[in-house]
This record gives structure tokens, sequence and C-alpha cells, in this order.
């Protein structure tokens, strides 16, 4: 399995909540493949939504610091790496997604972008909770993980 995750899957797995233990168990039992890509693009959004946590009262900053160094630990034990999105490539592929899909399915920027970046760098599976994120990245023939009973 080549994967690339979301923000929503990052957050999770290196933080508590909901879907902690299921984030942590796609890591552990699925992953064979090297480790999770983390571009620039992924690092900044993770950053901002883990500091937005904050703001809405939902995460303090002792909270936020655990969360980023466990991103550090993540990278330092080679669960993920640092990997280059070139982005010319990741701009002309989300920009051809959105031509052919936003149209008929109305697809989020980020969720274009996310799933743009996982084609560019060759992911066939997306890690992500984000529903909607996750609909797209089927409609773009990609796999998702974890799977997620919808009763």
């Amino acid at each position: 399995m080549n994967a690339y995750a979301d923000t929503s899957f990052l957050l999770s797995f290196v933080g508590q909540d909901r879907n902690s233990l299921a984030a942590k168990q796609v890591l552990a039992t699925a992953l064979t493949a090297p480790a999770i890509p983390l571009t620039f693009f992924g690092a900044l959004e993770f950053n901002n939504a883990a500091r937005s946590l904050v703001f809405q009262s939902k995460l303090d900053p002792t909270g936020l610091g655990r969360m980023q160094r466990r991103m550090l630990e993540c990278l330092e034990t080679s669960i993920l790496r640092r990997t280059p999105l070139p982005v010319y490539r990741h701009y002309e592929e989300g920009e051809m997604l959105s031509a052919s899909l936003t149209a008929r399915l109305g697809v989020r920027t980020l969720d274009l972008l996310h799933v743009a970046a996982a084609r560019v760098l060759g992911a066939d599976t997306l890690l992500s909770f984000d529903v909607r994120q996750r609909e797209f990245a089927r409609h773009c023939g990609l796999r998702v993980l974890p799977v997620i009973d919808q009763k």
C-alpha cells in the first residue's frame, strides 16, 4: 500500500479524539509500504488545523505542543517522511480534477488539493476520516482507509 494521509487522519493519529484508535490501528496493521509522505502543503494544513482547535477551545496550548512533538517523532521514526510536492504538478492535477468533477460533485478546494497531492505522489490509498474527502477520493480511483461503519 502506498498511502497519503489527509489532515483529519494526521490530527487523529497524533492527537486524542474519537478516531485516534482507528488511525493507530490502520498504521499498525495495514501499512506495509514506506512511510507516509508529509508535504509542506500537508504540514501547513495540519499546523493550521491544530491551531484552529486551540482557537475553538477544543484543544489547549499544552495539547497543541504534544501534537506537534508527536508529529516530529513520527518524522524521526519514519512513520512520516518529508516529501517534496512539485507545486506546478499539484495544481495542474487539482485543476484537471476540478474541471472534470467539481461541477458534478461540488468538491471543496482542500479536498481537491489533498486528492491531487495523493495522485501526484503516486498513492493508491487515502487515509482520511473526512466523509466528503473520502467520497471524492473514491471517485478519483483511490482506496480509502480506515474502513468506517456507515450505520
